[in-house]
């Protein structure tokens, strides 16, 4: 019997697929549901899963960063993804981190309920049947140097790779083939393919050097592990085929295994030095790179900086800075941080303020996020960034859209918002932790912009 769990943020849906779904007639039972990816780890670590089937939209913890966690921790779950069709880029990359498939959410209906499972039986046997067959050939753990085909974009484009490309290759995973014994001839003849295919399609033919004494999980893991995150640093559409040393591999997951704090890191980009210093600018890029933290939290530390720049620059914005869910690479990651740059120093111009008072609006951005806790006073953040509290407090205005007062006012509120739904601390705790020590005044502050109690908004969020 497959055992599955469902992980979705809306209720009638994990309801609905558990309700109608016909699961027994494909040797399948549902053993849990969990409404955010936190949840459904808790529910693993008591409970044996074979299936996780989940969205990838959703608070608390994404489906990619739930996908990451479980590919680590229960490597013998298979999984599958629940997407809408606007999602369509997002499931590339759920796709690349190990899902097996995809189910559009247009396709729970009834009539194709047979059809949806039996095609997920299908995949769970070919997977499991990859797995017993992958790298079978001893001929991995004596090759001194193995090449590997890496897809960037998984979206079905390895259907369209000529088999005349990946004559002699083994199929390591999803979008990763290799040569054990390639020739300098074949290499040629896989670039040619390659240069001759649709350019929106990428792909990285990468030469791992140094392998002996390696056993065949260690090149394994080491393969996989470098498509997962040092494939995005390391690929350049202008080399089409790159040398990389094993050891060099692992050094660099070690650092970047190590914990970094990004609190600094944040600051300098709410700064907006960077935006007008061509040197400060690459030296942070370089910084940032060097970090080489994963793919996943790359994307999601920028999604936080681009709510506060738009929240900066509301007034005067075209419209929204966004980012992708998905960029294969720091290439394409580097050019959305270029092209953002030059956005703000355009948008900025529009103001009567100089770049060095954008930059103290932005420090002090910084710090009433960072000091959300302190009864700081718009005096006090104005002496903490070197102005006057009444030229301060009018730039702010001008530049944000709101009030100093206004603006701390709804962060307390969304952040007291993220206590509430995402732990079990008392009201005093939450209230305290955003800079109210009066709880009922905090309570009643909140109901006047909510429209119900801190105990009751605990109680309607999922």
């Amino acid at each position: 019997m497959i055992r599955v769990l469902i992980v979705d943020d809306e209720k009638i849906v994990r309801k609905g697929m558990i309700s109608f779904m016909p699961w027994e007639e494909f040797g399948m039972s549902v053993v849990g549901e969990a409404s955010n990816g936190e949840k459904a780890l808790e529910f693993l670590e008591t409970n044996k899963v074979d299936l996780l089937i989940t969205d990838l939209s959703m608070p608390v913890m994404s489906g990619i960063e739930l996908m990451g966690e479980v590919s680590k921790k229960f490597p013998h779950i298979q999984i599958v993804v629940l997407t809408l069709h606007q999602d369509f880029e997002y499931v590339q990359q759920a796709l690349r981190v190990g899902a097996i498939d995809y189910i559009a959410k247009t396709e729970l209906e009834k009539e194709q309920f047979e059809d949806v499972l039996s095609r997920i039986v299908s995949l769970m046997d070919q997977k499991d049947s990859l797995k017993r067959n992958l790298i079978s050939e001893e001929k991995v753990e004596e090759a001194n140097e193995l090449v590997v085909l890496y897809s960037l974009n998984l979206q079905r484009e390895e259907a369209k790779l000529e088999p005349a490309l990946l004559k002699r290759a083994f199929e390591a995973d999803i979008g990763i083939w290799y040569w054990t014994d390639i020739l300098e001839k074949e290499k040629v003849s896989v670039l040619e393919g390659l240069s001759k295919m649709d350019p929106t399609l990428e792909y990285a033919l990468i030469s791992f050097q140094d392998l002996k004494g390696m056993d065949r999980k260690s090149i394994l893991q080491l393969i996989r592990g470098y498509q997962k995150s040092g494939l995005f640093y390391d690929f350049d559409p202008s080399l089409p085929f790159q040398v990389v040393q094993s050891e060099d591999v692992l050094v660099k997951k070690d650092k970047r295994e190590a914990k970094q704090d990004l609190s600094k890191m944040k600051e300098k980009w709410l700064s907006g030095e960077w935006i007008y210093d061509d040197t400060v600018f690459a030296r942070m890029c370089y910084e940032l790179k060097s970090i080489r933290m994963p793919p996943i939290r790359l994307t999601r530390f920028f999604y936080s900086l681009t709510d506060e720049w738009n929240r900066l620059y509301s007034r005067i914005l075209p419209e929204p800075i966004t980012i992708e869910d998905f960029l294969s690479s720091w290439f394409h990651f580097e050019k959305w941080l270029r092209d953002t740059r030059e956005i703000i120093k355009v948008i900025n111009t529009k103001t009567p303020f100089s770049d060095e008072i954008h930059d103290s609006i932005m420090k002090a951005v910084t710090l009433a996020q960072q000091m959300i806790d302190q009864p700081l006073t718009a005096g006090e953040i104005a002496r903490k960034v070197n102005m006057s509290s009444s030229y301060f407090s009018q730039c702010f205005k001008e530049i944000v859209g709101q009030t100093y007062t206004d603006y701390l006012r709804e962060i307390r509120i969304e952040r007291a918002k993220e206590y509430l739904r995402n732990s079990s601390k008392t009201i005093q705790w939450i209230s305290e932790k955003v800079g109210y020590n009066d709880e009922k005044y905090f309570s009643r502050l909140f109901r006047e912009h909510v429209g119900v109690l801190p105990s009751e908004y605990r109680k309607i969020v999922p």
